[in-house]
């Protein structure tokens, strides 16, 4: 099988843990590449909050980030970024997704869109949505959901203002399970890209009996579909299960 290239552009410096976990939904024959953005704002003394992620979601170094991507082979890129594509809304969700396919001059998406795509591939007309930014964030999270069709049945947010990387997957786990899943809920969506998930997925969907979309994995598959490549990825979530190759 010849390999497909794609390319993540991350919305800050990126860290061993990043590229681990996002390594762990690439499928077989496909190269990942990943880019920080260069002008991207330091995070403040008050974490992450609802105004500095408005500041990375209206950074134009992420078409930047994007060209050169593509000018390293990528061909498709994707925003890497859960809160900074759905904080302005589905408009400036499609903006973001936009400047990209301008400035690289390939398709484009945002882990926000590709999370929309992967519930709508999976049938998914309700969800309850495990976040772990704080509350401002997360009701921007709901209002792009709704303005997209879904219904929310359940928003949990853990209120976190960093160190998102540190929670542990097994807390995570225990929270969809205790906290987030409701007989409510089609799927469970777990947001953010900074949530370490690829290890317990396939165990977690058991558990509760229906499927999980996390945002690295919908983020892989989505870029990995439009640039032509197979989407399947073993034991990471019905979502790559069933993606045909």
């Amino acid at each position: 099988m010849s390999s497909c290239r794609v390319g993540i552009v991350w919305p800050e410096a990126v860290q061993a843990g990043h590229l681990t976990e996002l390594r762990e939904f690439v499928p077989p024959g496909l190269e990942l590449d990943i880019e920080p953005v260069d002008s991207a704002p330091p995070l403040g003394d008050d974490g992450i909050t609802l105004a500095h992620v408005e500041g990375i979601a209206s950074d134009p170094g992420i078409g930047r980030a994007a060209k050169r991507l593509a000018q390293r082979g990528a061909q498709a890129v994707a925003y890497g970024c859960t809160s900074g594509s759905y904080v302005l809304g589905p408009d400036g969700d499609a903006a973001i997704a936009a400047d990209m396919r301008t400035a690289a001059g390939v398709p484009a998406t945002t882990t926000s869109t590709a999370a929309v795509a992967a519930l709508r591939e999976l049938g998914v007309n309700r969800v309850a949505v495990l976040s772990p930014h704080i509350d401002a964030l997360n009701e921007r999270l709901r209002a792009y959901l709704e303005a997209i069709g879904f219904e929310v049945v359940r928003m949990f947010g853990l209120n976190c203002r960093g160190a998102i990387e540190a929670i542990e997957p097994a807390e995570t786990g225990e929270l969809v399970t205790s906290r987030v899943d409701t007989p409510a809920a089609e799927a469970v969506f777990i947001s953010c890209t900074g949530l370490r998930t690829a290890a317990i997925l396939d165990d977690l969907e058991a558990a509760i009996a229906k499927p999980i979309v996390t945002a690295n994995q919908a983020t892989l598959w989505h870029v990995a579909r439009l640039a032509g490549a197979p989407a399947t990825t073993p034991a990471r979530g019905r979502l790559l299960a069933a993606s045909p190759s």
